[in-house]
């Protein structure tokens, strides 16, 4: 936030009311947004019939649930991130909050699709979440979720004119699928394969390493602005240099974390879920070292 709700002064504490209503606002307008895309999600999903609300209240269906609490979070972490509460006049603040509103919900709305589409290959996730409780394509849904949310963060959260912001969107989510995809290329198993048969285990570092992606590719975006050429080659070696890091990492984790074992043993053989957590965690804190080292 741009502005403090209450600033000290030599005779104390002094609050003032209009920050503290255009700030009471903006969080009224983005509940009330985050509530709307909710609605929208479910109004979507139930011209398939697919009754997502009674799916979790009525058949205790977990993943549904997940797959729900990754998209409220992910619009949650995407609008307040790109937002600037007192900037501007109360219109422009109302104008803003709506636009940025409308691109967050368009692209995670979206963004099941290319999850569904590129990351799982052409796999029903709406079928495999709702009717056959797979709880793997929930937890790597949900993982692509908050990181497009906060590839979101960075690509509207600076003051370039909106279609080049909405032209970083673009390429913030072509380099989670990248790196989605070039994960899959490197393990010795089939990815989708395993998530299709509700290997939990498989699905943890799937969703880890888009969350990782979605880590660095915040970090990359929001330093942007030394024109288009610039940027792209700054944001293209932060994620070259990132991804060597990420695979580096997860090789050492072989050799001294499983001592005696691999994770693609483990992941695919074994079915170890504590496994696949700790290579998501592997992959999110490469991400973390990454983002703070690079920038």
């Amino acid at each position: 936030m741009s502005q403090l709700l209450a600033t000290v002064t030599a005779e104390g504490l002094s609050l003032d009311p209009l920050e503290v209503a255009r700030t009471a606002a903006v969080f009224a307008g983005c509940a009330v947004i985050v509530g709307f895309a909710k609605w929208l999600r479910d109004l979507i999903a139930a011209r398939r019939s697919i009754r997502l609300a009674s799916l979790i209240v009525d058949r205790d269906n977990t993943p549904v649930a997940i797959e729900m609490a990754g998209f409220v979070l992910a619009m949650t972490l995407g609008l307040l991130g790109a937002l600037e509460v007192g900037r501007g006049q109360w219109w422009e603040q109302a104008l803003d909050l709506l636009g940025t509103g409308a691109i967050v919900m368009l692209v995670l709305l979206l963004n099941d699709q290319v999850i569904s589409r590129l990351v799982l290959r052409g796999l029903d996730c709406n079928r495999a979440v709702a009717s056959d409780h797979n709880l793997a394509v929930a937890i790597v849904r949900a993982g692509g979720n908050v990181a497009t949310a906060l590839a979101l963060q960075a690509s509207l959260g600076h003051e370039s004119p909106l279609w080049a912001r909405l032209i970083w969107v673009v390429i913030g989510q072509l380099a989670l699928v990248l790196l989605s995809l070039l994960y899959q290329r490197l393990t010795p198993y089939d990815d989708v394969a395993e998530v299709r048969q509700k290997n939990v285990a498989a699905a943890l570092p799937m969703a880890g390493i888009l969350l990782a992606a979605g880590i660095v590719v915040n970090a990359a975006l929001a330093g942007e602005g030394g024109g288009w050429g610039a940027d792209l080659l700054s944001v293209g070696l932060d994620l070259a240099v990132s991804a060597l890091l990420i695979f580096g990492l997860r090789w050492a984790g072989d050799r001294f974390l499983l001592p005696g074992s691999t994770f693609a043993d483990e992941i695919a053989r074994d079915k170890n879920a504590g496994a696949g957590f700790v290579e998501a965690t592997i992959y999110i804190s490469a991400a973390l070292f990454a983002a703070t080292f690079l920038n």
